[in-house]
């Protein structure tokens, strides 16, 4: 079968195919998913925040041997790279109240963590040093695409642009756009509460035309909810010129994800997917479980963010090791946006960008359904 041409201004700024791109997701987006959206016309992203720097550098080698076409790295960064200055992992561990502490023992007991076990997670996620390693590691490599899933692109816009790296920001309200626009990146996602992962307060239908409106000529990618060829119609009927899409992606064989987090995704219902803080202090939308429960209803709420994740880092890094158990798996972070009953199917990744691509171009030639009458 022929493939079918879809393209927008997107496709030209990032040169790619289709106005496809694929959500960062840290930790479950490797190379095997970049790789495979990228080959099939897409634009892949690594969620390169989970990452170390050695190990950033080569997954990028790994991505560069499985594709020549255009890829994008995903960081967590914040508004200033100077907020982060001289702060450590351990130093920001003396910020957490000690009652916080106390019930987390409790937490590891409930949830059966060992004392004795402790996350080996790196540190580079946590402090100026370990983001600006992951940065360089990135200028360095010169990869196609650098994007910012949190925060702001601002302080390294000069370097990105001399190494003709492309750059895309999230906006989830307009001011937060506007920020981008003064940054002058070259795409900003406007990412709606539909959206999985970490997410803000307007809906899809609501913030994208806004956005649109207000960072015009910059491009603008739609994000939240969208998981099929009828989203990306509306999202360009919206104003926007392509959509950032994760959830989709994670029934393929491709994406980071256990065999049982699939079959959850597989029978949730919209409900389901529900904003939560209790993995990382920021509100995230994720499949409900039994742990993500106990933050949600007390006695204590989150703490913010970075410190409510450090707290709990050794119970989710726990689980994680031990998916194979079901009382673990039952407790894996499974991000996930309200289109989940879109997400019914296993089907690898160029499944999912053809269908998605042949659904919407046959929208597009039909045009309105006729029930849609005008005069």
């Amino acid at each position: 079968m022929a493939r079918r041409k879809l393209h927008t201004r997107l496709c030209d700024v990032l040169e790619i195919e289709y106005p496809i791109i694929q959500a960062g997701m840290g930790g479950f987006s490797d190379p095997p998913l970049v790789i495979a959206v990228s080959e099939a016309g897409g634009l892949g992203t690594l969620g390169g925040a989970v990452y170390e720097p050695d190990t950033l550098d080569a997954a990028i080698r790994e991505i560069r041997k499985g594709t020549s076409k255009p890829f994008a790295i995903d960081l967590l960064l914040p508004d200033s790279l100077k907020d982060m200055e001289g702060i450590s992992k351990e130093g920001l561990m003396k910020y957490i109240p000690d009652d916080y502490f106390e019930y987390a023992k409790e937490l590891r007991k409930k949830f059966n963590i060992p004392d004795d076990f402790y996350s080996t997670r790196g540190g580079a996620l946590w402090t100026s040093e370990g983001t600006m390693a992951l940065i360089q590691v990135c200028l360095d490599n010169k990869v196609p695409v650098l994007a910012a899933g949190l925060g702001r692109l601002g302080d390294i816009m000069p370097e990105c642009k001399s190494r003709g790296i492309k750059t895309i920001a999230i906006g989830a309200n307009v001011r937060m756009s506007l920020k981008h626009v003064e940054d002058q990146v070259d795409v900003i996602v406007a990412q709606g509460y539909d959206a999985g992962g970490h997410t803000g307060n307007i809906g899809t239908l609501a913030v994208v035309p806004q956005i649109a409106d207000a960072v015009k000529p910059i491009p603008v990618a739609a994000a939240g909810g969208i998981a099929d060829g009828r989203g990306l119609v509306a999202a360009l009927a919206l104003g926007a010129v392509g959509v950032w899409c994760g959830s989709m992606f994670l029934l393929s064989p491709e994406a980071t994800f256990t065999e049982g987090q699939k079959d959850r995704v597989i029978a949730a219902t919209e409900r389901d997917a529900v904003i939560t803080k209790a993995i990382s202090g920021k509100t995230m939308r994720q499949l409900r479980t039994p742990y993500t429960e106990i933050w949600d209803k007390g006695p204590k709420p989150p703490l913010g963010w970075p410190f409510h994740m450090l707290l709990t880092l050794d119970i989710v890094d726990y689980a994680y090791e031990h998916a194979d158990q079901k009382e673990f798996e039952e407790m894996l972070v499974t991000p996930a946006g309200q289109a989940t009953r879109l997400l019914n199917r296993r089907r690898t990744a160029k499944q999912i960008i053809d269908d998605m691509v042949e659904e919407a171009v046959t929208i597009l030639e039909q045009g309105l359904p006729k029930t849609a009458q005008w005069k």
